[in-house]
């Protein structure tokens, strides 16, 4: 008869296929099923790292902006010490420049002390050159500033208009734009407020 056999259906080796179909399926299901849990637990580590590196890259800007604040406030306190590091030693010597004031007016009074009138003057316009050099500058004004002077004194005229400045009782002085001696001052009042 050369006719093959046909399987019939529900036959063993149908069946084993069949069998071994769904083992495979079942097999191919489970290791779906890992590979998903292993893809979800790699997500999460994702997720945390990401998180990580937003947080180290939010404290690393942070850090900068705090460094970049920190080196501004150095730069600043740098150049303040240059500024205004001599205050202490220009109130010291605005002393003794008001020393050669006193001298050059009581020089001016004597007789014969033309030429060491002379030196002395040289000396105290060399002194006020190097104070200008380095920023030391007079406070001049003839309104009454408190910011720039202190009143010693006040003298009631109708001669001058109010706060003008009578007399100068000491010189004051500025360091660049800081006061570092205010002009001490004797200031005309109105008369008529003094009652």
């Amino acid at each position: 008869m050369g006719m093959e056999e046909k399987k019939q259906p529900g036959s063993g080796e149908e069946k084993n296929s069949e069998l071994q179909k769904e083992q495979s399926r079942e097999e191919l299901q489970k290791e779906l099923e890992h590979l998903k849990s292993y893809v979800e637990t790699l997500e999460g580590k994702i997720k945390k790292l990401e998180e990580l590196a937003k947080r180290s890259n939010e404290r690393y800007m942070s850090l900068q902006k705090e460094l970049e604040i920190v080196r501004e406030q150095h730069r600043r306190e740098i150049e303040e010490k240059n500024r205004y590091g001599i205050e202490k030693f220009a109130k010291d010597l605005l002393e003794v420049l008001d020393n050669f004031e006193r001298a050059l007016q009581h020089m001016e009074k004597i007789e014969g002390c033309s030429e060491a009138y002379k030196g002395v003057e040289m000396i105290y316009n060399q002194m006020r050159k190097i104070f200008e050099k380095h920023g030391i500058t007079e406070i001049v004004v003839e309104k009454f500033d408190h910011s720039l002077c202190e009143a010693v004194s006040t003298v009631p005229t109708k001669d001058v208009e109010e706060n003008t400045i009578v007399q100068v009782v000491q010189k004051g002085y500025k360091l660049h734009d800081k006061v570092i001696r205010p002009a001490k001052v004797i200031v005309a009042i109105n008369p008529e407020e003094i009652t």
